[in-house]
């Protein structure tokens, strides 16, 4: 991918759309559709490819726009003290804060970035790593029959645990900031820098294909912020599912039991969405779990509210605010479990 072809076609394209870009790249998509204008070169097909993103950015602009409009009608009819008014108000409030947030803006860099977070096999890869790290820190403690004799110790029974769970995260940060500094130096030695770093989230596609995932997104984010923000959750993520996998190894007392029951316990909600049972209760199930929580960019990619006491609660922090009482509450009965608990041998 010649670099140099799209920064000199974002000179004269680059940015928030307007009437005038979007009527000239349909005139010159038509001219090309009709044949009167080449494309056999490179030059030719990255311009080409570059109007066909500037059309669609007007019409997600235009999208964008009419969903306004639509929640304007909306409040106007609705309750001041209903529910429903509260959610259209909170949504209309959060896309009247974007500022243009549609356009054409070079940050294929920062697209690779995101793509280590958002897909499944980058949660797959990080959780099986979690797990073939995690789950003998206690279980091998009894399968090699030393836990009574650590249980027996003057710090045993409470300060080798938070040893253990110190180690744990240690070991997540490591590998963490490990395989995002590799992935880091690939995307700039692929594109030579991260161009486009305070571009609206709105824009950013898949590469450069026109599936712009946030299109739609009522989050007023630049790029860079967006990444720290993603980055930081999915670390939190990491850290709740290893001490998931650290209490079911205290539990269980088997390394590979608390490795399979930790692996469906991530794995059961996504099968769920595969299948298409994610309505009902199950429609809970699929959206607050692990592999949701690990794949931190793509809670943000719509609009998503939950009532809790009549009130609509963003996904975003309602999930953070779940897994982090959750995880709290594992850490205590890892604690309290390794402490008590009778060693038979």
């Amino acid at each position: 991918m010649n670099e140099g072809v799209y920064e000199e076609l974002h000179e004269a394209w680059g940015g928030p759309v307007t009437d005038e870009k979007i009527a000239l790249a349909r005139e010159e998509m038509g001219l090309s559709d009709s044949g009167e204008k080449a494309s056999a070169s490179f030059e030719d097909m990255a311009a080409a490819e570059v109007h066909f993103m500037v059309a669609i950015a007007g019409m997600n602009r235009d999208r964008l726009n009419e969903r306004i409009e639509n929640l304007s009608g909306e409040l106007a009819h609705l309750s001041s003290g209903s529910y429903e008014y509260r959610v259209a108000s909170k949504e209309w409030s959060m896309l009247q804060e974007l500022n243009e947030p549609h356009g054409f803006f070079l940050i294929r860099a920062w697209r690779g970035m995101f793509d280590f977070i958002e897909p499944v096999s980058g949660v797959i890869f990080l959780s099986t790593l979690i797990l073939l790290g995690l789950t003998p820190v206690f279980a091998d403690e009894y399968t090699k029959r030393t836990a009574d004799l650590i249980l027996a110790t003057k710090h045993g029974k409470r300060r080798i645990v938070s040893v253990k769970i110190m180690a744990a995260i240690t070991y997540i940060f490591v590998l963490f900031i490990l395989l995002h500094f590799v992935n880091l130096v690939f995307q700039w030695g692929k594109f030579g820098g991260f161009q486009g770093w305070n571009a609206p989230i709105q824009s950013l596609p898949g590469g450069l294909s026109i599936d712009l995932l946030y299109e739609q997104s009522p989050y007023g984010w630049e790029v860079w912020q967006f990444f720290i923000l993603s980055f930081t959750i999915q670390f939190f993520a990491c850290v709740a599912f290893g001490i998931l996998v650290l209490f079911l190894s205290v539990v269980w007392k088997n390394s590979m039991i608390a490795f399979f029951i930790s692996g469906a316990l991530l794995g059961i909600p996504f099968m769920i969405q595969q299948i298409g049972l994610n309505r009902g209760a199950f429609q809970y199930v699929s959206s607050f779990n692990y592999s949701e929580l690990m794949k931190a960019a793509t809670l943000f990619e719509q609009f998503k509210v939950y009532n809790v006491l009549g009130y609509p609660i963003l996904y975003p922090p309602l999930i953070l605010g779940i897994f982090l009482v959750l995880t709290s509450v594992l850490t205590y009965l890892i604690y309290y479990r390794f402490r008590y608990q009778q060693v038979v041998n």
